[in-house]
């Protein structure tokens, strides 16, 4: 009894332990991020930077290519290891890996290829953007692949540490923004993830030749795909429809406002994010332990509510600090604040949500995804039922949190029905599914 007592204790001490590095990484990252966005947007109109968001729009909708590598290792690479089957999760990530830097090499192509359309026409401009899409799919795709490795085995302060190098050299490149212009920006967003991809390959959790093994991928995609299309659909496309929309109600100028609110949203959600991510293996892990989620709910009910509690109270201080921090550093923006005030309001959104891993913890893709669909569902009826009261990018926003309220509400609904089917024993349906 002491000995299990003293294992939990180092397992929590550890889990608090990879939060504070992730998270201090993450925050300090993210900082740094938020800092020179805002010096960019000093420098540079909201249609320059609107501009340069147009090229970043594809790449946002073609990362549902890894097929669901990311999701399928995140959640398999703890289940496996959960099961004292190493030799499984070498073949899956050498397979994942090999397909994922297939896929960086032929998206790369595809945006050379873009350049040098652009470059017989005499778009330099064209050049720039898509020279940059072409070494950030690099980041987006092996990058990501290698960043699903490090969480999952528990790398969390590495995987901060390179997080924090490059965004120290995204601040750095600021100054090329500021005398070179839109060159500036595409520099800026290629460089730093070209050296952490880089670094990331170097110093990889698993040493292992990238060989794509058909059976190893499909046990990979047969739990990943499913998972990737909810979770693509709830980031990259959900993002990349929202600076479309912004586009068609807004303009240009707009996306160039939206640009800077994005900005601000995701340096606020990266306390959020740093707890899902260190949470979520060790959920997987109880689930292939112990056939259920129940034990996960009640460690991390409070933490959700004081989470919640500590993100809503820098919300307000955030939308008050706005109102005088824009018209003196970002008078160019102001027509912005009232958007930066409202993507604030996500992260706690997103705090929130941190139950709900236990929905993809079972492998059961419905069950994680229809509430995702849900929150896809109210986004586009919000547009509609709120275009006579808001407009433009205020309304495309709105509509946005409004998705992604009705998402988690219905999220917990169903996390709900999941309990009370662990406590009758009825989630044997479930377990053997994930095990095949």
């Amino acid at each position: 009894m002491i000995a299990l007592f003293k294992s939990q204790i180092v397992q929590r001490l550890g889990t608090i332990k990879s939060v504070g590095a992730l998270a201090a990484g993450n925050l300090l990252s993210s900082l740094l991020g938020a800092v020179a966005g805002l010096l960019v947007a000093r420098f540079i109109s909201p249609e320059v930077n609107g501009q340069f968001r147009l090229y970043t729009i594809p790449l946002m909708y073609l990362t549902f290519l890894h097929l669901g590598t990311f999701d399928g290792l995140y959640r398999q690479i703890p289940f496996y290891i959960g099961k004292n089957q190493p030799e499984q999760v070498n073949r899956m990530a050498s397979s994942s890996g090999a397909w994922n830097w297939f896929v960086s090499v032929f998206v790369a192509f595809v945006f050379v290829c873009l350049a040098l359309w652009c470059s017989l026409r005499g778009d330099w401009l064209g050049v720039a953007g898509w020279m940059a899409q072409a070494i950030t799919c690099f980041s987006i795709f092996y990058g990501g692949y290698m960043g699903s490795t490090y969480r999952t085995l528990n790398n969390f302060v590495l995987l901060a540490k390179i997080q924090l190098v490059q965004a120290v050299i995204a601040f750095c490149l600021v100054l090329t923004v500021v005398f070179w212009g839109f060159y500036g920006l595409c520099l800026r967003s290629a460089l730093p993830v070209l050296i952490a991809v880089i670094w990331f390959h170097c110093a990889r959790p698993l040493k292992i030749d990238l060989r794509f093994d058909l059976s190893a991928f499909k046990d990979v995609i047969k739990v990943g795909a499913p998972l990737c299309f909810w979770g693509t659909l709830y980031s990259s496309i959900w993002t990349a429809t929202e600076f479309a929309l912004v586009l068609h109600f807004g303009g240009l100028k707009a996306v160039g406002l939206f640009s800077v609110a994005h900005i601000i949203r995701e340096s606020f959600t990266v306390l959020p994010q740093a707890v899902h991510q260190v949470i979520m293996p060790r959920v997987v892990e109880s689930f292939a332990r112990h056939n259920g989620v129940g034990e996960y709910f009640k460690r991390t009910v409070w933490v959700t509510l004081g989470l919640g509690l500590l993100m809503l109270l820098l919300c307000l201080l955030g939308a008050a600090a706005l109102k005088y921090f824009v018209p003196v550093f970002l008078p160019r923006y102001t027509d912005g604040i009232d958007l930066m005030q409202i993507c604030l309001y996500f992260s706690i959104v997103q705090a929130l949500q941190i139950p709900l891993n236990g929905l993809a913890a079972t492998g059961d893709a419905w069950l994680w995804g229809r509430s995702i669909l849900v929150g896809s569902i109210v986004f586009v009826a919000f547009i509609f039922l709120l275009g006579s009261v808001l407009s433009g990018a205020l309304l495309v926003v709105v509509s946005s949190l409004c998705g992604r309220i009705g998402r988690t509400v219905f999220a917990y609904w169903d996390f709900h029905l999941l309990l009370r089917r662990e406590n009758t024993n009825d989630l044997t349906p479930i377990i053997k599914a994930t095990c095949q």
